[in-house]
């Protein structure tokens, strides 16, 4: 038998798993579960496991002493699946493997990511909850369905919308609807509201209300409604439990001195349960109807419609906010760019930049350092989107400083590729090229950091691939490699092809690749200038692609001598 402590913080909920015969909780770093508090003792608590698979806690005389379940543990105490162990400011409760592997397959509702701030609201573990259902509420979605007076159900949805109506946002909300709540049902003497986290699917209360102040004993829920409630989506009464032969053993509900219980589902748009309203109330006296049943449910439903609304509306806002910020770094993205190709005698340019996203990583420059030098560059980021564009912006601005008092090649290069490994981008690394046009001689010269080889296309027609003698490795991953130039006198009417990996992997519907042969295919058929040759082989892909959605960024330079 196997099992793990669950810590839990803000919402969160940390898997611990209990290793070995013997776990020691405490503050100092040997601790196998380290607790960083001054709180905690320095060896606080220990766990032990038994020959049989029993789990026992001992407190090792620590000057806070340990809890379990809100009880002192004074003497070695076997835990219980759902036992809740407080240790100073932690709250960790534990589990066996298996149950929680079952809790999981299930989707039973756990206390695991209780906030420890509402340590007040917890599960009543399974050993002691033998809560007896009395009543559940018919299944299903609607309003009209529920017996009760038209004008109760109208005054209660108009209270309870009028009080949401206050809150500013979703974690005020169920505070709204829960001193809403009061007001409907004078009986209630405590209440709260779990909601469902979207990450990990598991509830955590959002708020809690007792209607004395002197109200402080823990709100402790029953494993058994609950399962009910979420499993079959209906709400559920538990009345006078303590005066009910069939809750004499039921050590969850009569412990607690709870006469009565209602627990009602808030189902969401997807017709799951995203929330759950539960009320109780001490006073024998004053126990819950099948009315406040049916009016909770309700309740809840309103509660929940609200409550989906707001996140949506929260949603879209975020999303227009994220949207207008990726429109913003877009344009300054954009700005990075050369605003301008150099107009040079004798030379055509061509240039295509398409993100996949509002920003993307490819990377192209034209910088003209001297009236007959002219540096040119293109470069692929690993990955898209953001972190590819702010790794990009690096290697535009690298580059921009390094070719203003570099004049070869090869060592602005290495110092590029340098300053991007010190930078130490997360382990992405960037295809790239940086070349010159030495205009006087026509010469030009290239280093080719592990991008894809360039194309030539020859004045005869011949097409083929620039290639150094030497492998190349990408900017980010060898600080001290030294790399070497390629070096080809550009005759008139031969044109050199640069491109991203957006162009070669552009996929159609079928998922295939657009590929090199095609490429090459469609250059070697062309007998065109830069400009047209450029716009012929967008469309070339464009039409490939067809309706499938652009998967890569996609960058093409194409230089051209005149003929």
């Amino acid at each position: 038998m196997s099992a793990s402590l669950f810590l839990q913080n803000n919402g969160d909920s940390s898997r611990l798993e209990i290793k070995g015969k013997q776990v020691t909780l405490g503050r100092h770093p040997d601790c196998e579960v380290c607790l960083k508090s001054n709180i905690v003792s320095r060896h606080h608590a220990r766990i032990t496991a038994s020959p049989e698979g029993e789990y026992q806690i001992e407190d090792l005389g620590s000057g806070n002493g340990t809890f379990v379940n809100d009880v002192p543990v004074n003497d070695p105490l076997v835990l219980e699946t759902g036992d809740q162990i407080s240790i100073g400011p932690f709250l960790l409760e534990f589990s066996s493997d298996e149950d929680y592997e079952n809790s999981q397959h299930e989707g039973l509702l756990t206390s695991y990511g209780l906030i420890p701030s509402l340590k007040n609201v917890s599960v009543r573990p399974p050993a002691t909850d033998k809560s007896t259902i009395l009543r559940a509420s018919e299944s299903g979605t609607g309003l009209n369905r529920f017996q009760i007076k038209p004008e109760i159900k109208l005054k209660a949805i108009l209270e309870i919308s009028r009080t949401i109506a206050t809150a500013t946002d979703l974690d005020s909300m169920a505070e709204r609807v829960l001193e809403g709540l009061f007001h409907i049902f004078p009986a209630a003497d405590r209440g709260c509201i779990l909601l469902r986290d979207h990450d990990n699917q598991r509830f955590f209360p959002k708020a809690i209300r007792h209607r004395r102040e002197d109200d402080l004993e823990a709100l402790q829920l029953s494993r058994t409604v609950l399962k009910a409630v979420t499993d079959n989506k209906t709400g559920v009464l538990s009345a006078d439990a303590t005066n009910d032969q069939r809750f004499e053993k039921s050590e969850s509900v009569s412990t607690l001195t709870i006469r009565s219980i209602l627990c009602a589902p808030m189902i969401g748009l997807d017709g799951g349960v995203i929330g759950i309203i539960n009320l109780d109330t001490q006073l024998a006296g004053q126990m819950f109807t099948d009315d406040d049943l049916e009016l909770l449910m309700v309740i809840a439903g309103q509660a929940a419609l609200s409550y989906e609304s707001a996140r949506l509306m929260i949603s879209h806002v975020e999303k227009q906010r994220y949207d207008n910020e990726m429109e913003i770094a877009a344009r300054v993205q954009k700005g990075l760019l050369p605003a301008e190709i150099p107009q040079v005698p004798g030379y055509e340019f061509f240039v295509s930049y398409k993100a996949a996203r509002a920003v993307g990583g490819d990377y192209y420059d034209f910088i003209q350092t001297t009236d007959s030098l002219i540096w040119f560059a293109l470069g692929d980021v690993a990955g898209k989107g953001v972190p590819a564009s702010l790794v990009m912006s690096r290697v535009c601005s690298a580059v921009r400083s390094t070719v203003e008092f570099v004049t070869d090649v090869a060592d602005a290069v290495h110092r590029v590729n340098h300053h991007i490994d010190e930078a130490a981008h997360d382990g992405r690394f960037i295809t790239f090229i940086l070349g010159q046009i030495a205009l006087a001689e026509d010469l030009v010269s290239f280093v080719n950091a592990g991008h894809l080889e360039p194309l030539l296309l020859e004045a005869n027609g011949t097409l083929r691939e620039l290639s150094g003698d030497h492998p190349s490795v990408p900017l980010g991953v060898m600080d001290d490699y030294e790399y070497q130039s390629i070096q080809h006198h550009l005759k008139p009417g031969e044109k050199l092809i640069l491109y991203t990996d957006g162009v070669t992997e552009a996929m159609n519907e079928e998922r295939e690749q657009f590929g090199i042969e095609r490429l090459k295919s469609v250059i070697l058929d062309s007998h065109q200038n830069p400009a047209e040759l450029g716009e012929q082989i967008l469309k070339s892909v464009r039409i490939f692609a067809g309706q499938a959605e652009q998967y890569d960024d996609l960058t093409l330079v194409i230089i051209g001598r005149k003929p």
